[in-house]
């Protein structure tokens, strides 16, 4: 007869049941289960309902103690905390949470849960089915990945209208503009080598005809081992979609703003968070080359090849046909540069 080791107990702890329960196995199958109420870990429990007037409810409740909504969403996913501003204006909510989804390998797994507070408005509605789409669809270890039933709705008590969430899988790490925020700039090894592995990841989000539409140092996850991720992919656009004008200010391309992107609009934003990722700089710091629309960003106070400078500035340029053709392209002329 065997215990659960410690690290199971830690696992527990983190997954903040309110009563933690130790197991004691034989063979893998239970055959005891008592409850250490000394080790309870209290947490907050979300309200998803987003009109609730007290969202913050203890561990121990099942019900929003304010507006009665259920808080174990779609039987399975219990939310922890906020992961950006619970702000009225903003059209989705993202949160951390904990999935107790009907296999045990999925106890206490985080996940990120996002809803669609507008399911009315169409536009929004198309952008959050496409994201769902996308994710589901891609499989690769630098984008958060959705299981098929990871696309679902839900009714808050006090309303009949349907609100449509999306839970996927949450990429441990860091997002580079908090990153930048600690260590100021990345060197130009750093950038060269960032840049490969984006670049990599936009060959395979290119390869399905998707255009990701919102890059930017926020939406890039540098993880534990090194590697980078990409998220959000709130403004994803597929193939024959309708091309809606979206983007965030400083890095979305002149042509996507207008509602024609087209995937070199990705080539735009990824030279711009490059530029900033280099300087520490936002993009909407430097000035403006009024004849070639471009910032001026490069001088002889920054540390850089100049080959890395004009490859960034291709990819910057104000016309989409001027920049790299493809992915290809960028990989080249990364290979080229050499570093004295």
């Amino acid at each position: 007869m065997e215990i659960l080791p410690i690290a199971a107990l830690t696992l527990m702890a983190n997954c903040s049941i309110s009563a933690i329960a130790l197991i004691i196995v034989k063979n893998t199958k239970p055959v005891k289960i008592f409850e250490i109420h000394k080790l309870r870990i209290f947490v907050v429990n979300y309200c998803i309902n987003f009109k609730c007037q007290n969202r913050q409810n203890s561990d121990l409740a099942k019900q929003c103690q304010t507006c009665g909504t259920n808080l174990l969403i779609n039987h399975r996913y219990r939310l922890l905390k906020p992961l950006r501003s619970l702000t009225l204006g903003h059209p989705t909510e993202i949160f951390e949470a904990e999935d107790w989804g009907t296999g045990e390998q999925e106890w206490g797994t985080r996940k990120v849960i996002k809803v669609l507070k507008f399911p009315n408005n169409t536009n929004l509605l198309q952008l959050f089915k496409q994201e769902a789409r996308v994710l589901i669809w891609l499989r690769n270890p630098a984008i958060p990945r959705v299981a098929p039933d990871g696309y679902f709705s839900i009714l808050f008590d006090d309303n009949s209208q349907q609100f449509p969430c999306l839970a996927m899988e949450k990429i441990l790490g860091e997002n580079l503009a908090l990153w930048l925020e600690k260590n100021q700039h990345i060197s130009q090894e750093i950038a060269i080598n960032w840049l490969q592995q984006l670049t990599e990841i936009l060959c395979n989000i290119h390869s399905y005809q998707i255009i990701h539409r919102d890059i930017k140092p926020s939406n890039i996850i540098l993880q534990p081992n090194g590697k980078l991720a990409l998220i959000d992919f709130g403004s994803v656009k597929i193939e024959n979609s309708e091309n809606i004008p979206v983007g965030s200010l400083g890095y979305a391309a002149p042509e996507q703003i207008a509602g024609k992107a087209v995937p070199q609009s990705d080539f735009f934003a990824l030279g711009r968070t490059l530029v900033h990722l280099l300087t520490g700089q936002s993009p909407l710091d430097f000035p403006i080359n009024q004849g070639k629309n471009q910032i001026i960003w490069y001088n002889s106070s920054i540390n850089i090849e100049k080959s890395l400078a004009n490859l960034l500035n291709k990819m910057m340029n104000s016309q989409p046909e001027k920049r790299p053709k493809n992915t290809r392209s960028i990989s080249k002329s990364l290979n080229n540069i050499k570093i004295r």
